[in-house]
């Protein structure tokens, strides 16, 4: 059975002791740190924050989740692009100094709602080259993340995905709701890429809506793909606790988490 870990965006809310809490409560095996954690991110970013976090989270295994939210490095806007690169950077540190095995990051966009162009793809490049000379010294493995399906998305398709990954010493993260609908999407992600999976963000798409539960079994067939096929790396549950009809107390958030987790483990076995 491959482990089952929890992105901290469902647990925006809380302190990395919090977290600990829960993930212990659910019986779950690891977490995946988002740098941009109001905890962490809006409250310095301070070096004791840092270490409060490696403390708290001693024992599980961690991934990281590299910043995304106002960046951008294909952005049209160049100072974005740095920015991007620049707090990146920061993150595969932060990963380093938690003892963090994958760092996921995001491909770039077209900021015109208009078909990626090749400046769009060249400026990501560079992005990737940076990253990658950060991980390659800190020795850190980087994983790609496939976007939504859209024009402007690089990488949102198996093939250019392929493309990227065939060029650079790095892998991939599969998000199977941003690949989902259809199933088969997801399904050719892990038919053509599966020796280069490193993560796995499980949850759903429903009616448009990203980022749900899968202990309805709607996506069962990507996870008995992923089973068969020997994936062996994390199995993140990225659920947005937004989307859910109420606002979700800790003891709300265990109770998905273990409904979540027996699911998972029924598919595996």
């Amino acid at each position: 059975m491959t482990r089952i870990s929890i992105s901290s965006m469902f647990l925006w809310d809380l302190d990395p002791k919090g977290m600990a809490d829960v993930v212990a409560e659910a019986g779950l095996e690891g977490i995946e740190f988002w740098a941009e954690t109001p905890w962490y991110w809006e409250g310095g970013r301070r070096e004791e924050q840092a270490e409060e976090i490696k403390r708290e989270l001693k024992g599980l295994r961690t991934t990281l989740h590299a910043p995304v939210m106002d960046l951008n490095p294909s952005s049209y806007n160049d100072l974005v692009c740095q920015a991007t690169i620049t707090e990146s950077l920061r993150a595969i540190d932060l990963a380093e100094f938690l003892g963090a095995e994958v760092v996921t990051i995001h491909p770039g966009k077209r900021t015109a709602k208009r078909p990626a162009r090749e400046a769009e793809r060249q400026k990501f490049r560079r992005y990737l080259d940076a990253c990658l000379d950060r991980a390659e010294e800190k020795g850190m493995l980087l994983a790609l993340e496939n976007l939504e399906p859209a024009p402007w998305n690089i990488c949102a398709d198996p093939e250019e995905m392929n493309q990227f990954l065939d060029e650079l010493p790095i892998g991939m993260t599969l998000d199977i709701s941003h690949a989902t609908p259809p199933l088969s999407k997801a399904i050719a992600f892990v038919e053509i890429l599966e020796d280069r999976i490193l993560n796995v963000h499980v949850s759903a798409t429903r009616d448009g809506v990203r980022h749900l539960p899968t202990s309805d079994g709607s996506v069962d067939k990507v996870l008995v793909t992923l089973r068969d096929a020997g994936y062996e790396g994390p199995l993140t549950l990225e659920l947005d606790d937004k989307k859910f009809p109420t606002t979700l107390s800790k003891e709300d958030k265990v109770r998905v988490l273990r409904t979540e987790r027996r699911h998972l483990e029924s598919v595996w076995h």
